[in-house]
């Protein structure tokens, strides 16, 4: 393997310029994920639909958006971040935009696969910079950072997208999403690269050893997954989410306070 530049030749300003577009990428990608909970009640009126036609919209794009996620994974080996972080914004733009205009449910659910199919591309190609760009010193606080300020999306999809359909249509708030889809995925295709420049492969640099590592993931997934599972920092991170998860839902369902 050809020895890659190190990460310190690349100017600050350009790691955080394209680690910024990613993450404003991802907001995006909440902000489609959660916009339709957000007017459930308007979806009903529109598609003339009970609870458990609505619900299933977002079952079908969970279900595409999970199955997708071993797909993409293979995909960012073999392509790299940009493309594929390229290709998720566009699906979503496209899935907004049939959506903004869908005459019924089947073609609803068809906008929400695609926005399924989509957001399953922008997490891990915004993952796969941080590991590639910055020191693995600085990617687990990256990391962490990346998935807490794109939760903001959430916010995004409940006022102004809620506040935008009433005060004007259906077709307007969901044609702006896809809109901004469309602009977002012009910037990441601008903005992204797969590498920093000077390098031949996605690689990771331990600044402190010197050690290099190849960002990739395993096509034998019981390989992967037993890989996965021995580092100490997978299964903290499994345990800690699977309890503060089920804390939350029980105090939600119990009537109190998660606190």
């Amino acid at each position: 393997m050809t020895i890659p530049a190190p990460i310190s030749s690349t100017p600050a300003w350009r790691l955080w310029l394209v680690w910024g577009v990613g993450v404003a990428a991802y907001i995006v990608s909440i902000t489609n994920r959660s916009s339709l909970s957000a007017v459930g009640v308007d979806a009903a009126v529109r598609f003339d639909a009970d609870a458990s036609t609505l619900s299933m919209f977002a079952v079908i794009q969970l279900a595409v958006y999970g199955g997708m996620q071993i797909p993409v994974g293979l995909l960012l080996d073999r392509f790299g971040a940009r493309p594929i972080i390229t290709i998720g914004m566009a699906l979503m733009a496209i899935g907004q935009f049939t959506l903004a205009f869908a005459p019924d449910v089947a073609w609803a659910i068809a906008a929400r696969m695609l926005l399924g199919a989509g957001d399953a591309a922008v997490f891990p190609s915004v993952l796969r910079v941080v590991a590639v760009w910055f020191p693995e010193r600085q990617a687990p606080l990256l990391v962490q950072l990346t998935g807490l300020i794109g939760q903001s999306g959430q916010i995004l999809a409940v006022l102004p997208l809620a506040a935008l359909l009433h005060a004007t249509s259906w077709s307007v708030a969901f044609g702006s999403l896809a809109g901004l889809g469309a602009l977002f995925t012009i910037l990441t295709f601008a903005v992204i690269r797969n590498r920093p420049p000077g390098r031949t492969a996605d690689v990771s640099v331990d600044t402190t050893t010197g050690a290099i590592h190849a960002v990739r993931s395993s096509a034998d997934l019981r390989q992967g997954f037993r890989e996965s599972w021995a580092h100490p920092g997978t299964r903290l991170a499994f345990w800690s989410h699977f309890t503060t998860r089920s804390r939350a839902r029980r105090s939600y369902c119990c009537g109190a306070s998660p606190s």
